[in-house]
């Protein structure tokens, strides 16, 4: 890493990367959690700084490139960029560095019912091929999960889509390579909860491995 960045002809600025605490707090949030936008007070809350120290700290994330933005309904997000130079290695030294921040995205997913299993996927982890951006496992409550939908799809600003399957459905479409589960399965995807039986669970193909919840 360090001889690629000394062989650039235009030097990366590390200096800029972990200028003070509050910056490695977000960066932590941007690399080692659920990849979504993130809007500025929900940033504030997720890292517990004062709103004016986030600010300064996401302008220079975007100056050099790490982030970019936009804004909808009134709300300027945040989002980390695909393609910046250091995603791979910080991602790395993030996750070894402590735990993730902890995401509210989804917060009492588990009240949702009987749920066995759930992981994001699609537009979470920049998994275009992926058939859906919310999958479940178990006995759901679909006015809940509904509801629940329509609460994440309030925060970060657009549509998801989200596909609820009972434990049965599940061995069935398992038992014959189903194209769906290998969809999701062959994509990048994180778990957020995981109580499958030891043969039941997906062969680890995760974003992140550790469940969120």
């Amino acid at each position: 890493m360090l001889s690629y960045l000394f062989m650039s002809t235009k030097p990366f600025p590390l200096e800029k990367l972990f200028g003070s605490r509050t910056r490695v707090k977000v960066i932590t949030l941007f690399t080692t959690g659920i990849s979504r936008p993130y809007y500025v007070r929900e940033i504030s809350r997720a890292v517990n700084e004062r709103l004016n120290a986030v600010r300064r700290e996401l302008d220079i994330l975007m100056k050099i490139g790490m982030l970019n933005t936009y804004e909808s309904k009134r709300r300027k997000y945040y989002t980390l960029k695909p393609d910046f130079v250091l995603n791979k290695e910080l991602t790395s030294i993030m996750a070894k560095a402590g735990p993730p921040i902890e995401d509210s995205l989804f917060k009492n997913i588990e009240k949702l019912g009987d749920v066995q299993f759930a992981c994001a996927t699609g537009v979470f982890t920049h998994a275009e091929n992926s058939p859906t951006d919310l999958f479940l496992i178990g006995t759901i409550d679909e006015q809940k999960l509904k509801y629940f939908a329509r609460l994440i799809e309030h925060q970060i600003g657009h549509e998801i889509t989200y596909t609820p399957i009972t434990l049965n459905e599940y061995r069935y479409r398992r038992n014959f390579n189903d194209m769906f589960l290998r969809q999701i399965f062959t994509n990048p995807y994180t778990v957020i909860i995981n109580h499958l039986e030891g043969d039941l669970r997906p062969e680890t193909n995760t974003r992140h491995q550790a469940a969120l919840v």
